[in-house]
């Protein structure tokens, strides 16, 4: 998972959301306000109206739910009975041990491995679509100031320095927009940013690190409010994969908030306590790897079928929220969901490159957008689902560079519906700065959703270890999850 997130809460009745108009989009840095009051009910797109249709199952079902009824097939509850959140957390285990799994890397080949060992044992129908992708390997960072090392992450494809690394004063340049360097002379030197609150407001450092290239910087020093560093990026943060990348750049790396607050102590005494050496070695090959699908047949393979997708890739090692915990749900979905009748196809996919602006996912639709796409009634996405607060649906995405994108009201309801005759609640959010694997299918014209937890203050980080994962929130994105695909199979 790669993006700041800011939570907007909905009301909710009975599970399910209190319509109303899309709040006005923020400014890039900005953050979204609580939504207040009640708002009123936006006009449906064309894929909300697919529940909408005269004798459409889903719309029978949710009309008997707001009367109370219990809705509950017998094949959902088999899945709920089925479903071991304890197998889901043992694929956790076994994924993290491949260590780096940032697509292209040996740890990315063994865990496809794993995978596709898994979905043969349960007798699925293999496929592969291969992708080319822009790689990254971390060779060496080291961060010296005021000869004090200092522990330091890259930000994924960020330049290197030289061999000998760049040795420079230290400036303070606040949160790093434009107008923090007004009267500032940072040429030939190395800046210091913040990122200020709890989120990951710096996250998609690419244009922060291009406003210190063009003001004459050598390097950038992030300071992170946890006492921990974590894995940014240096990409713009931008959807289109032509905007993935600016072209000023400078080496920029991540330090805690311990070791900011040493740093910028040196800072103030002066002189050599504010001299550091910055080194930074990366690799950035164009690497090959491959989205991994197994196929359950259903009764009718000629109706669309039901898609879920989990991305195996991590930010940073070992990646057990982001997202060896959606990878394992998936996994035990796989074996729960092929053991039970259904009438659509249900398709499992392993992917990768989703660490980034999702280019995998990108690369996958444009690859099968003329056989399995267009046949797709509904894909759901398990994204950063084991650690956090509330467990959330994503209602609106939002990237720099193009319109919100809308996740289909239908879908959502329909799990807050399934979520509530389980006992279980589910609440909306906006994702600000992007969206995950889904908007690809959004974008295809696959009504798809994402459940999420973003409030993971191990992300990213070497701390995103399997002890982190909550088994219960496993539990309930599989009941959930999986009630929904066997419901919509069998539509």
């Amino acid at each position: 998972m790669y993006y700041r997130t800011v939570l907007v809460y909905h009301t909710l009745t009975l599970g399910r959301c209190q319509p109303g108009p899309a709040t006005p989009r923020p400014a890039i840095g900005q953050h979204r306000e609580k939504v207040a009051e009640p708002r009123a009910r936006r006009p449906l797109s064309d894929l909300q109206r697919g529940c909408r249709r005269p004798n459409n199952p889903t719309r029978a079902r949710l009309s008997r739910a707001k009367k109370g009824e219990d809705m509950l097939t017998a094949k959902q509850a088999r899945v709920r009975d089925l479903f071991k959140a304890q197998r889901a957390h043992t694929h956790i285990v076994r994924l993290c041990e491949f260590g780096d799994r940032f697509v292209g890397t040996a740890g990315d080949r063994g865990a496809i491995g794993y995978v596709e060992g898994e979905f043969a044992k349960l007798g699925l129908d293999i496929s592969r679509t291969p992708i080319k992708v822009p790689g990254f390997v971390d060779v060496e960072t080291r961060l010296v100031v005021g000869g004090k090392a200092f522990e330091a992450v890259a930000a994924y494809y960020t330049p290197s320095t030289r061999a000998a690394g760049v040795t420079a004063e230290v400036v303070y340049a606040g949160t790093g927009e434009a107008q923090e360097y007004d009267g500032l002379d940072v040429r030939g030197k190395i800046v210091l940013i913040q990122e200020r609150g709890l989120g990951y407001a710096r996250f998609w450092l690419g244009t922060f690190a291009a406003e210190a290239a063009r003001r004459g910087a050598v390097g950038m020093i992030v300071v992170h409010p946890m006492p921990w560093p974590y894995r940014m990026s240096i990409e713009a943060g931008n959807s289109k994969i032509e905007n993935r990348f600016l072209a000023e750049q400078v080496p920029a790396v991540c330090v805690s908030a311990v070791a900011g607050q040493d740093i910028m102590w040196g800072l103030g005494r002066g002189g050599d306590a504010a001299r550091a050496t910055l080194t930074v070695r990366t690799e950035i090959p164009e690497v090959e790897s491959l989205f991994l699908v197994g196929r359950s047949p259903g009764a009718d393979p000629g109706l669309p079928a039901v898609l879920l997708e989990a991305h195996r890739d991590n930010g940073i090692a070992p990646g057990a929220n982001d997202n060896a915990s959606g990878s394992g749900v998936l996994l035990e979905l796989a074996r729960v969901l092929s053991g039970i009748e259904h009438q659509r196809d249900l398709y499992f996919v392993s992917s990768t490159a989703e660490e980034g602006v999702t280019q995998g996912a990108w690369s996958f639709v444009g690859q099968r957008k003329d056989d399995l796409i267009p046949n797709l009634k509904a894909m759901l996405n398990l994204d950063m689902i084991g650690v956090g607060g509330r467990l959330n649906l994503v209602e609106v995405g939002l990237w720099p560079d193009c319109d919100p994108i809308q996740h289909p009201e239908w879908l959502n309801v329909l799990l807050e519906e399934i979520a509530a005759d389980m006992g279980y609640h589910l609440g909306r959010m906006t994702a600000e700065w992007g969206v995950a694997e889904e908007a690809r299918y959004i974008a295809a014209g696959v009504p798809s959703a994402w459940f999420w937890k973003p409030d993971d203050p191990y992300y990213h980080s070497v701390y995103d270890t399997p002890d982190k994962i909550d088994g219960n929130s496993l539990k309930a994105v599989g009941d959930i999850a999986g009630a929904a695909a066997i419901f919509l199979a069998d539509e």
